[in-house]
């Protein structure tokens, strides 16, 4: 028997046979697609199924969720390209305003009907309103204030207008300008043609000059604004004196420039042929810098102002060795001086300290030196002293024997 064969631990192995071999798969994936392919040939083949009754039926079971993870890779909000697509074309109905007739909105019944008629009624009547300006007219009479106040669509008007982004006085002006307009050319048909081209002109630019003497670009109106400034300030005309012999009048830029605005004349031209002989002397500059350094050399030295460090200055009082120098010179010396005597007898007192103690030390010295000599002498006596010892007693052995 080969050693494959042999059992593990003892037990047997299971015979395989060729259903189990059908059955079994070497991994789950292959057992899930063999699954698979089994429920769809049974979902595809009913008849056959029942039409055999001895073949064996097999099992459903129910569905069961599934355990896979979601996969970064995947799109999960499918679509969302074309709805974003839909969202910016044109055609989208939730981007671009879109009228609508009856037909394509379908049965509205008539009290939505009515209801809108009277609110667009409602608004017409404020705008109306608005436009006249009847709630802005004050009265003396408080009778009349009061009544205006108890009436809502004065009342209505005035919140209208104040929570309104319309210049309703602005819109009345040019009304009645309009209208002015038109009472004017109505003996001619062409009154219409003509309020054309009055705006027209207004729009087309032209170049003026501003009040400050600037040359600007700008439309008709701009140009009659600035005209009409100019002609209310009235600055001092500058004039030329004929230096430059050009005429003034001539020149509409030279009209009504401040004098602060006009540049002074250099005082340093040169008119007419003139030979520049500065050109053929170039030791001109050095001779002036040599003669600027002469100067400042032969100038007496003045020594510089004596400045001391000023104690209060700064905070410096609970600094470690810190003295406050008084700022009179005097005293300021009378310090330094005790100052400098203090060190001196310091450095005196030191130096005595030092030979004394240096005269202690040589003392010590001496007495050291003194104390191993007498301590040598003794050995050395000791010593003779041993050897005498030891010659006595070898005589006496000898008279012994």
């Amino acid at each position: 028997m080969p050693a494959d064969s042999q059992p593990l631990y003892g037990i047997r192995r299971p015979k395989s046979t060729a259903s189990q071999k059908d059955l079994t798969s070497s991994s789950t994936l292959a057992f899930t697609t063999h699954l698979s392919s089994l429920i769809s040939k049974e979902s595809s083949n009913p008849s056959s199924t029942s039409s055999s009754p001895g073949a064996p039926q097999p099992t459903k079971g129910r569905p069961r969720p599934s355990r896979s993870k979601p996969d970064i890779f995947s799109v999960h909000n499918k679509n969302a390209h074309k709805r974003a697509a839909a969202d910016i074309s044109g055609d989208s109905p939730h981007v671009l305003q879109v009228h609508k007739r009856g037909a394509d909105i379908g049965y509205v019944d008539e009290a939505t009907l009515h209801r809108s008629k009277r609110r667009l009624a409602e608004k017409a009547k404020l705008y109306a309103d608005l436009k006249k300006g009847e709630h802005l007219v004050d009265s003396s009479d408080d009778e009349e204030d009061e009544r205006a106040l108890r009436d809502p669509s004065i009342a209505a008007a005035r919140r209208a207008e104040g929570n309104s982004l319309v210049d309703f006085d602005r819109k009345w002006a040019e009304e009645e300008a309009r209208k002015a307009r038109r009472a004017r050319g109505s003996a001619s048909p062409s009154g219409s043609d003509r309020d054309e081209d009055q705006e027209t002109e207004d729009i087309l630019l032209v170049d003026y000059v501003d009040e400050f003497g600037r040359s600007r670009r700008g439309t008709r109106a701009e140009a009659a604004e600035a005209a009409r400034q100019q002609q209310r300030s009235a600055p001092p005309r500058v004039a030329d004196d004929g230096e430059d012999g050009t005429d003034s009048s001539r020149n509409p830029s030279h009209h009504n420039i401040l004098p602060s605005a006009k540049p002074s004349r250099p005082s340093n031209l040169i008119y007419g042929s003139t030979v520049q002989s500065a050109a053929f002397n170039p030791d001109a500059n050095i001779a002036a810098r040599m003669e600027h350094i002469a100067k400042t050399r032969d100038r007496t030295p003045t020594p510089p102002p004596e400045t001391h460090y000023d104690a209060e200055a700064e905070v410096r009082t609970r600094g470690t060795g810190f003295y406050a120098f008084s700022k009179d010179e005097a005293a300021r010396k009378e310090e330094m001086d005790e100052l400098l005597k203090a060190r001196q007898e310091t450095v005196g007192e030191r130096e005595a300290t030092k030979k004394k103690k240096s005269a202690r030390e040589l003392a010590k010295e001496e007495r050291r030196k003194k104390i191993e000599e007498l301590r040598g002498k003794r050995r050395a006596e000791e010593f003779l002293s041993g050897l005498g010892d030891l010659g006595g007693l070898s005589g006496a052995g000898e008279k012994g024997e």
